[in-house]
């Protein structure tokens, strides 16, 4: 089974999408902030080897690269 979560990085908020195997089976937007990225984190640890995609979009994707490097 093949996870990917999707991230697209805006200025205040990001969209997230969750796909197995290619479907989209959740979605939501979240405010980029750490706090807010524990939800994601909390998504990430319920699949095994999930991949995750976002584009690097300047300022506006350091704060989610360094959380998901700060947690593995």
């Amino acid at each position: 089974m093949r996870v990917v979560f999707g991230i697209e990085v805006n200025k205040a908020s990001s969209e997230v999408a969750m796909l197995v195997n290619g479907d989209k089976v959740h979605g939501y937007t979240m405010p980029n902030d750490s706090i807010v990225f524990n939800r994601l984190l909390g998504d990430l640890k319920t699949v095994q080897n999930p991949e995750i995609v976002f584009e690097a979009t300047g300022v506006y994707s350091h704060r989610l690269q360094a959380f998901l490097e700060d947690n593995g």
